[in-house]
């Protein structure tokens, strides 16, 4: 082995098999070319195809019956017909008519045996041989348009069978998918009316607290006039008729106890509370909230936590709140 088989052949140890690497170095051993050999390699054709195919270069095919089994798919048994036309001394053209990849090895090898009987018949060809091996040829043409034809049936009924069996059910499916979207646009119109109602509840409820809270705003303390002493005159007579009057408002702590007495009404206020109430200069809106924190019940202790501070109205009526549902989860423990 030369120097180039070797270097070549360590090539193909790392792409082929072991039954590959077989039939390669079978051809390096009987003498093939090296461009032969690879047209075989490159052709990645099956350990038993290659053995075939080198059977036939040791056996002397031409270059174009080599190229003819590299380029097409024949199976080894399809490659041992072909291989022995050529050794049996038929032509590349007359190989070609039965070295087809649909027809089967053994069909192969009949149509290739009628062709050789032809050859050996005196003077080549015979009108009854040419005339029998014609009709051999169109029955294995009848048979092969026979397969085709069958083939085209089943084809069909398998065709028949997916539209029926896949399409149909898909078309089924994208129908129910549609129903689906169609119930949950419904729904949705649905959940957005219900929102509407509710955000309009909700504002009729803001409207009617609002209104009811007008109506239970405290009337805005009336000026009061009080007589003033009658100035005295010169000749010591007062005006008849005549009383000097001016607008004084009552006193704060008075007024504060005045308008804490309406917001509490008839409620019984301990009088550390209502000491503390009175301490804390508390605002209008401030006594509401405290009016609020009585009647929900919340304790002595409660109520000066909310007023602790003088906190804003707002942050009042959260404290009371959050009292009232501390008492309620405690009530549900």
């Amino acid at each position: 082995m030369t120097i180039e088989e070797q270097r070549y052949l360590d090539e193909c140890k790392k792409v082929l098999n072991r039954e590959q690497l077989d039939a390669v170095t079978m051809a390096m051993d009987y003498g093939l070319q090296i461009q032969e050999i690879r047209k075989v390699v490159q052709s990645n054709q099956s350990a038993p195809c290659m053995h075939e195919i080198v059977l036939g270069m040791m056996e002397g095919i031409k270059t174009d019956v080599l190229d003819f089994l590299c380029e097409n798919d024949f199976n080894q048994y399809q490659i041992k017909e072909i291989r022995e036309g050529i050794a049996g001394g038929l032509t590349f053209e007359q190989v070609k008519s039965y070295a087809t990849k649909e027809m089967s090895a053994n069909r192969m090898k009949k149509m290739r045996q009628q062709l050789e009987n032809t050859m050996q018949e005196k003077n080549g060809q015979s009108d009854d041989s040419v005339r029998e091996y014609m009709k051999g040829l169109m029955e294995i043409m009848e048979t092969s348009i026979q397969q085709f034809r069958e083939s085209n049936e089943r084809f069909d009924a398998l065709s028949s069978l997916v539209k029926e069996h896949v399409v149909d059910e898909k078309n089924r499916e994208i129908q129910e998918l549609y129903e689906n979207l169609k119930y949950k646009d419904k729904s949705i119109q649905e959940l957005q009316r219900k929102l509407a109602d509710r955000d309009k509840t909700i504002a009729d409820l803001k409207s009617a607290i609002a209104e009811g809270r007008r109506e239970t705003e405290p009337q805005k303390v009336t000026e009061e006039r009080i007589p003033e002493k009658v100035p005295t005159v010169p000749d010591g007579e007062t005006k008849r008729g005549e009383l000097l009057f001016e607008p004084v408002m009552k006193e704060p702590q008075a007024e504060k106890k005045r308008m804490l007495g309406w917001f509490l009404r008839d409620k019984k206020v301990p009088q550390d509370v209502f000491g503390k109430i009175m301490e804390a200069d508390l605002s209008t809106e401030q006594l509401e909230e405290v009016r609020q924190c009585i009647e929900c019940g919340l304790t002595d202790r409660e109520i000066a936590r909310v007023i602790e501070n003088t906190p804003a109205p707002e942050r009042m009526r959260k404290m009371r709140e959050i009292l009232m549902l501390m008492k309620k989860r405690k009530g549900g423990a």
